[in-house]
């Protein structure tokens, strides 16, 4: 008899941002095909920046996607000053670090507590957990408002921050705004600890165990953290960033407006767990400890210990913000900005947006981008995340076809996935 096959869709997966589906195709002999529909239009973000002034096209790369305004916005700017051959003051760089992590508590806190929680809890969305959930609810926000003020008060504004700009900001703010971000990341710091305890009792699915090559960012002076002037791989191998093109090809297929990627032909991983597995020797305080007595958990081998990962490094984070803010006060005042002469030349950055890797190459000529390449960690993820999908379908093709749906959705959410940042692309 022959076998005839059926489609099992999520036309929309809920509690990611963006749009996109899941089609999975099963039979009497398993699964056939699975496609992660990223049904989002393109933007042509990197198109229409061509020939525009360079301030004004780092105005336009923040739009990409609110969620990591300013992620795109600090790592464009740091593509943009090693173009032009310019080399921020520390403490302007510690600044921007303590801006970026502000991104980073935020989108971490948002993601864990609304978006994943309510799958464990068995709710559809967390509106409907705050009776039952209350401290955990309070908590989230707590700490997702911590992040958006700190991005107001450091960026100008929570998303799309104009007052990142060549050369520092345009202007920073008191030095009692800076004491009072520091005392309110301490007060911070156990709503951070709680949250990594409760997300090490969640279950990581042992129907997507297996091995999986993790890409990070190599940090910067050896201290954990989102800046740095390598790619890691978890197979040994390290490059300069400015060598991205040739050891990850980006490629089209037909059911995805946003391309896949390849690291030396083969999917990979880039994330909160990615950055663990190839840099977590450069951890430090509390989250170190935490690192070490829970190690087990933070399985290299499961994308579900991607949740895990992201509560750690709310502890860390929280922490590195503080000491950050300290080596700025201890060279205070300092000057917002210094004078950037716009020269000819092309640039890379590679950085540790929320999500992962997050890689800018912008050539400058003539005082204008005259070819901008951008990739997001979405984009690098894709690949790896369709086939842990299909390692969760194999596993459950015979069951109800909505329990499916719910572990396939729960596998998509586990990346964390920002479908605006990846159909962002246009081919140049």
């Amino acid at each position: 008899m022959k076998n005839v096959y059926l489609p099992i869709t999520v036309d929309h997966i809920a509690r990611v941002e963006g749009k996109g589906g899941v089609e999975i195709v099963v039979g009497d002999d398993g699964v056939k095909e699975v496609k992660l529909n990223i049904i989002e239009g393109p933007r042509f973000f990197e198109a229409i920046t061509l020939g525009k002034k360079l301030d004004e096209a780092l105005s336009v790369y923040p739009r990409i996607c609110s969620f990591c305004s300013a992620a795109h916005k600090l790592t464009a700017l740091e593509a943009a000053e090693k173009a032009v051959g310019f080399t921020p003051r520390e403490e302007i760089q510690a600044l921007r670090e303590v801006l970026y992590i502000g991104d980073m508590i935020e989108s971490h806190a948002l993601h864990l507590y609304l978006l994943v929680l309510p799958d464990y809890m068995g709710y559809s969305g967390p509106l409907h957990m705050v009776e039952e959930y209350k401290r955990e609810i309070k908590t989230a926000l707590d700490l997702k408002n911590l992040g958006s003020w700190i991005m107001d008060e450091l960026g100008s504004r929570a998303i799309h921050q104009e007052n990142a700009v060549l050369g520092g900001f345009g202007k920073l703010p008191d030095k009692s705004v800076l004491e009072e971000m520091k005392r309110r990341l301490k007060e911070a710091l156990p709503k951070a600890e709680y949250t990594f305890e409760l997300f090490t009792k969640l279950e990581q699915y042992e129907e997507v165990e297996g091995p999986i090559t993790h890409i990070a960012v190599k940090p910067r002076n050896g201290v954990y953290g989102i800046y740095g002037d390598y790619l890691k791989a978890s197979d040994g191998n390290e490059f300069p960033s400015e060598e991205y093109r040739e050891h990850i090809k980006e490629f089209v297929v037909e059911h995805s407006f946003a391309k896949h990627s390849h690291y030396h032909g083969k999917p990979f991983m880039v994330g909160a767990i990615s950055r663990l597995v190839n840099n977590a020797d450069t951890l430090y305080g509390r989250a170190k400890e935490l690192y070490e007595s829970h190690k087990d958990l933070l399985r290299p081998t499961n994308p579900f210990a991607n949740n895990l990962a992201q509560a750690l490094e709310l502890v860390y984070f929280t922490e590195r913000a503080i000491d950050l803010i300290d080596e700025t006060l201890s060279k205070w005042p300092i000057r917002p900005r210094d004078e950037v002469e716009i020269r000819d030349g092309f640039g890379v950055s590679t950085t540790e947006a929320p999500r992962g890797v997050l890689v800018y190459a912008l050539k400058v000529e003539n005082g204008r981008v005259s070819y901008a390449d951008i990739i997001t960690p979405t984009a690098f993820n894709l690949a790896m995340m369709e086939e842990h999908v299909r390692m969760m379908a194999e596993k459950h093709y015979n069951d109800d076809p909505e329990r499916l749906k719910f572990f396939a959705e729960m596998v998509v959410r586990a990346y964390d996935p920002c479908i605006s940042c990846s159909v962002h692309v246009a081919r140049l």
